[in-house]
């Protein structure tokens, strides 16, 4: 639905929304206006994380240029504003309380540092030190007695402002990093900001007027055409507001208001007047938010600039090659993330099963070059629906899908000769088949020790399987009975292969198993 970029067409479609509640079901009003409601969550406590990652005074772009959130990517650096943050992230919600957040900062971090490490490499820029990125609360409600202590602290957790100790990472790099994070919903700039009790709906349009935080969307300007939509949503220890039946995963009720955002639309009007383009309820280019009631009593106008990914589309449900036990795209993603993968990368599972973690790879970064090795015959894996799973989403192929045991070393010299130079891997991605190999009766060494021999031998002889500064990343479970380091190879197989713990997370299954996301990185 696109109306004439006017105001009164907005709050038109406002009132006739009002006015149509009651029977918008039948005919798909109240569905369309979702794009203008409030949303009020409930919840307690707080947390804050930090992480590493490498900074370079460069930016990235996708190779064609597309919007993304609304906003075509520019090559510009930072805005000059007074905002108290710049950037924020929006977290996607969990099935089970803490069953993904373990993965949240590594994954954005990792994910930053491969964007980085290939700006600078095409750039031939040597690496500059490691600056930390913060990830900042922006709620922090205190909760009620019908609210779970840890169901606070994951709502509170869910949107978190982006800390930049400098501004060596452009906007654009963001933009790319997320558009690759699985566990990233959305990324927000932060136009205009202030004290709620002080700062109206008005006060944030003036200040978005004067930092020019929305100039490319005005008439004449870079995307003048560019549709869009205004939401207001607030976010409390209470609300004035009617709930709506049901409750969110995350955070409690949610409830909607129309008169917030007419309210707001009409505060705001030398703001909104200045836009060339149409208003677009349904699939607008460009998402402005006004965000109430966050920490510190904080009030934000911001625009969406980018969405994670849609790992949905390789969803086991969705795939052509149907086995027992697929990765879930989600930690296919991590996997993929954690390695650092970028464009040209050479990948390697050993493990490969229906090739999720290939599928995630290719998604993230479309010209790498990926290899999966694979025991089982193709009466249980069968590799032709495979590549029919990568030639429907329209994701380049695999290199090769090799039938064989990853512990030979002819095995493994077919997978290297599969790449365009023959040379080592930079990535290898494993969710190793711990129960089925026990099961068949290899139980002398655990598939990681295995494959740290692989590593070593081929070493050894010449024929590198992972290459210098290359990492592999893997899921090694461990139940309540056993310690992580009983599970890994020890230091003598680890410094023999060449490489070095870099970290390790824990994903809990259930009260007794956890799986463990390791990453070691190649040193020699």
């Amino acid at each position: 639905m696109c109306v004439p970029p006017s105001l009164l067409a907005m709050l038109l479609f406002v009132v006739q929304a009002a006015r149509g509640f009651q029977t918008a079901s039948h005919h798909g009003l109240f569905s369309a206006a979702v794009a203008l409601r409030t949303r009020r969550w409930a919840g307690t406590g707080r947390a804050q994380v930090r992480s590493g990652f490498v900074a370079a005074a460069a930016s990235t772009t996708t190779d064609d240029g597309s919007i993304v959130g609304g906003v075509k990517e520019q090559s510009e650096d930072f805005r000059t504003s007074n905002v108290q943050h710049q950037f924020m992230i929006h977290w996607k919600g969990e099935r089970e309380n803490g069953y993904s957040k373990p993965f949240r900062h590594d994954e954005f971090s990792s994910a930053l540092h491969a964007i980085l490490a290939s700006t600078q490499q095409q750039q031939q820029q040597q690496k500059k030190e490691q600056p930390m990125i913060e990830f900042e609360d922006a709620l922090d409600f205190q909760g009620d007695e019908a609210v779970f202590n840890n169901t606070v602290e994951n709502h509170n957790e869910a949107m978190q402002y982006i800390v930049l100790p400098t501004q060596q990472v452009t906007k654009e790099t963001l933009i790319a990093t997320v558009q690759r994070c699985s566990l990233v919903h959305a990324l927000y700039e932060i136009v205009a900001d202030g004290d709620a009790e002080t700062t109206t709906y008005e006060t944030l349009g003036q200040n978005a007027i004067q930092n020019g935080g929305m100039e490319d969307l005005y008439k004449g300007n870079t995307h003048q055409h560019h549709t869009w939509c205004f939401r207001v949503r607030s976010y409390g220890n209470s609300t004035d507001e009617t709930p709506v039946r049901g409750k969110d995963k995350r955070s409690g009720h949610r409830a909607r208001s129309l008169k917030k955002e007419k309210e707001a639309l009409v505060a705001m009007t030398d703001l909104f007047i200045q836009f060339g383009g149409g208003v677009d309820l349904r699939n607008p280019d460009c998402m402005v938010y006004v965000f109430d009631g966050l920490k510190d009593s904080r009030r934000i106008l911001t625009r969406r600039l980018a969405d994670g990914p849609k790992t949905s589309v390789i969803n086991p449900n969705t795939r052509i090659c149907v086995t027992n036990t697929p990765l879930t795209p989600i930690a296919a993603y991590c996997l993929c993330n954690f390695a650092q993968i970028c464009h040209g990368s050479k990948v390697l599972d050993p493990y490969a099963g229906s090739c999720t973690s290939l599928l995630a790879a290719a998604m993230i970064a479309s010209t790498s070059q990926t290899v999966g090795i694979e025991i089982a015959h193709d009466g249980l894996v069968n590799r032709e629906h495979i590549l029919e799973d990568f030639a429907a989403r329209n994701l380049a192929a695999p290199k090769a899908l090799i039938e064989g045991d990853s512990t030979y070393a002819h095995v493994r010299r077919e997978a290297r000769g599969a790449t365009h130079d023959g040379g080592p891997f930079d990535c290898i991605v494993a969710d190793p088949p711990y129960g089925i190999r026990e099961s068949m009766g290899h139980n002398d060494e655990s598939p990681m020790e295995e494959l740290f021999a692989s590593i070593t031998n081929d070493r050894e002889n010449g024929e590198r399987l992972l290459a210098v500064g290359g990492r592999l990343v893997a899921f090694v479970p461990v139940t309540d009975d056993e310690t992580l380091w009983e599970m890994l190879p020890d230091d003598e197989a680890t410094s023999d292969a060449g490489l070095e713990l870099e970290l390790y997370r824990e994903q809990v299954l259930n009260r007794k198993l956890s799986r463990w996301l390791v990453s070691y990185v190649c040193k020699r």
